[in-house]
């Protein structure tokens, strides 16, 4: 599994978490969350883009993690 693969599923996986828990309601409520465009969430999780730091660092302050989790593989 590839960086950019890995960062998409853990982030994935981190708002399943969020939205089972109730502290969101959707995808969009978290992309509004991050203050990053829906466009651009999507394409990250769609493996279509790239993050810059600069966005993984409002998703993990909206998943209230450290970025390591984002980056971090799971074994």
């Amino acid at each position: 599994m590839n960086n950019r693969q890995t960062i998409a599923e853990n982030i994935r996986r981190l708002i399943a978490k969020k939205i089972k828990l109730g502290e969101f309601s959707s995808i969009e409520n978290f992309a509004s969350s991050t203050g990053l465009q829906k466009s651009l969430l999507s394409r990250i999780l769609n493996l279509k883009a790239d993050p810059r730091i600069s966005s993984l660092n409002k998703i993990a302050a909206a998943l209230e993690v450290p970025v390591a989790d984002l980056v971090r593989s799971r074994k």
